[in-house]
């Protein structure tokens, strides 16, 4: 199963169009929040295309939108947020000890806009940066993971 993985698009998907365009063989795209309406307007364009997403700190009237989820995706468990919550800007303290409590074998985030993958030897975490507002001197980036049986491959690409 590969699985596109965005966040941090602020109302520009022009750039996740492309990308979702080039990659036609992704089964599923994740959006991590800031603006989940992108998200939605992404399923709209791709209906063929599963779209999980929550929402960020931007994400104003959100109603049902949940700020974070656990997916279960080819026998594996995959936490998904924005990381607002957890106060990524600052440190992964709170992030990590979430990821563990439940268990999971992938953990994707957003709210920073930096590219970042990891792994503590227990759990994938995989933040891909902003496809649309990159911080910290970085290009525009998203992520691809690839899961198949019990290998979970991610990897960043930048725009």
């Amino acid at each position: 199963m590969k699985i596109l993985v965005i966040s941090d698009t602020h109302g520009y998907i022009d750039k996740a169009v492309k990308v979702i365009k080039e990659n036609n063989n992704i089964s599923m795209i994740i959006h991590l929040g800031d603006y989940f309406r992108d998200a939605q307007k992404i399923a709209y364009e791709f209906p063929h295309i599963q779209v999980e997403y929550v929402h960020g700190n931007c994400d104003l009237m959100s109603g049902n939108v949940l700020a974070e989820k656990l997916l279960e995706l080819e026998g594996k468990k995959v936490f998904i947020t924005h990381g607002h919550r957890y106060s990524v800007k600052w440190n992964y303290e709170k992030i990590l000890k979430r990821a563990q409590e439940l268990e999971a074998d992938l953990l994707l985030f957003g709210h920073t806009h930096i590219a970042e993958i990891f792994n503590n030897g227990k759990c994938f975490f995989l933040n891909p940066g902003s496809i649309s507002d990159p911080r910290g001197g970085r290009r525009e980036s998203y992520a691809i993971v690839d899961i198949n049986g019990d290998v979970i491959e991610p990897k960043l690409f930048f725009a």
